[in-house]
């Protein structure tokens, strides 16, 4: 069980490397192929896939891991009985979105396969058999659609193509092939009894987890709504590396969840929550530090243009430890099945979110950039609120805060590192050298203060306090 754990977390640390850097240097390409104003467009197409995906979701995931972790040996027909619910809505709100896009856009056939998307999402099985041990399947799967994809946007750059159609074309093309291998990997799931119940109404859990959802990935639409293409590009680009600097702890957030449905049942749900939280910090907290060092260099490997969006990258970095921190807050309300709680949460920070991204319409004379600035800092907001109930409701602010400790001397120290001066390198190897140098700072505090005669004892506490056995 305890070396489970750790070849888990190797192969998410992995996927978080190899996934990450093919899509960030996707992503690099997009934008200097496209401006500005295109990469806007292209990132809305996105984002309104993604909310599709969402909504045809119904908030079910982890209602689904819930389930699963308490019946495992019927997990086949709750992922299976999960993935059609998602096909079927999603494949109705497709049509809708196909409508709409023929109806009133000049770009019809790039919102179609926008659109279509949802329909391989619907196969996504991140979380849903994380439950049953099967992680690693998953990563290793998502790796391969993130190959393809660099592949297929390099060939696309290299013939100076720029039209949005084909891009969207190749996403959709590379997540059916994520869909093929999902398809696999469900047939092989523990099919032994049928399962006592099937958490796939409409709750407010669901209805909570949607809206959370939502917000965190059709922010750049809403924006795009309320401010202008080229505002959602200032602000796409910000998203992209601030998810590419919490992806350690979006895929440690993964690894911790059945770790939190299992304490509830055959562990020490307090002292798992413990763990989770203070292994979030240490991910979370010298990460975002770094960045904010180098956020404007980051930005401007999209383009020139985008080095202002530096600001905008600092405040969701802030947003995303907040948000961070709180997945695991409303995990282990999630766990303890006070379900009212956690749905209020999530739901109600975002509605205020949406609502304040909303409001950026009575701000048109203001400049693109400082516009995308006003609706990070919504976000920054959003996620403290987010932060606040999710310690309140579990009161464990004071464990918060005793935990902060050594994250944040890690993050000054990585902070720090990433400010030596390397003025005497060339232009375009100072910013790697920044980033290594703040990685190192990270590597020597967390080494003193948490790895130093512990290494081969990595995950021990954590299987041990919840009782998770794959």
């Amino acid at each position: 069980m305890k070396h489970s754990v750790r070849r888990t977390l190797l192969c998410l640390g992995a996927g978080v490397v190899v996934q990450r850097v093919l899509q960030l240097l996707a992503f690099v390409i997009v934008g200097r192929m496209l401006g500005v104003a295109g990469l806007g467009i292209y990132a809305e197409g996105m984002a309104v896939a993604a909310m599709l995906t969402v909504l045809a979701g119904a908030g079910v995931r982890n209602l689904v891991a819930r389930a699963v972790s308490q019946q495992p040996k019927a997990a086949r027909a709750l992922v299976g009985n999960a993935v059609y619910m998602r096909l079927l809505i999603g494949l109705m709100l497709a049509i809708v979105a196909i409508s709409i896009g023929f109806l009133t856009s000049v770009r019809p056939w790039f919102w179609l396969l926008c659109a279509l998307h949802v329909v391989p999402a619907a196969f996504d099985l991140k979380n849903l058999v994380d439950a049953a041990g099967r992680t690693r399947s998953e990563v290793l799967l998502d790796s391969a659609a993130a190959v393809l994809q660099l592949g297929l946007i390099c060939a696309w750059a290299l013939v100076d193509n720029q039209h949005l159609e084909v891009l969207a074309g190749i996403s959709l093309a590379c997540r059916c092939v994520y869909a093929i291998g999902a398809i696999l990997q469900i047939r092989r799931l523990p099919h032994e009894q049928q399962p006592a119940q099937q958490p796939l109404a409409i709750t407010a859990v669901g209805a909570g987890q949607t809206a959370h959802e939502l917000l965190a990935i059709g922010d750049v639409a809403l924006i795009a709504l309320a401010c202008g293409d080229v505002t959602a590009g200032y602000y796409a680009v910000a998203v992209r590396f601030a998810a590419a600097a919490l992806l350690p702890s979006t895929q440690l957030a993964r690894l911790l969840l059945p770790h939190l449905l299992h304490a509830e049942q055959k562990g020490d749900s307090t002292k798992t929550f413990a763990t989770a939280m203070r292994a979030t910090l240490w991910l979370t907290a010298p990460i975002c530090a770094g960045g904010l060092v180098v956020a404007d260099s980051l930005c401007a490997l999209s383009g020139s243009d985008f080095a202002m969006s530096g600001h905008v990258l600092r405040l969701l970095l802030l947003a995303g430890i907040c948000q961070h921190v709180g997945w695991q807050c409303s995990h282990s309300l999630l766990a303890s099945k006070r379900d009212r709680t956690y749905a209020h949460g999530l739901g109600w920070p975002s509605v205020l979110h949406a609502a304040a991204l909303l409001a950026l319409v009575a701000a048109p004379d203001l400049e693109a950039a400082v516009l995308a600035t006003l609706a990070a800092t919504t976000a920054a907001v959003a996620q403290a609120i987010y932060l606040t109930s999710g310690l309140s409701a579990l009161n464990v602010s004071r464990s918060f805060v005793r935990a902060l400790g050594g994250p944040l001397l890690a993050a000054v120290a990585t902070a720090a590192a990433a400010t030596i001066p390397v003025d005497w390198l060339d232009l375009h190897w100072q910013l790697p050298a920044r980033i290594c140098l703040g990685a190192a700072g990270f590597a020597i505090v967390l080494w003193l203060l948490e790895l130093r005669g512990r290494w081969s004892r990595v995950g021990d506490g954590l299987a041990t306090a919840s009782g998770f056995n794959e």
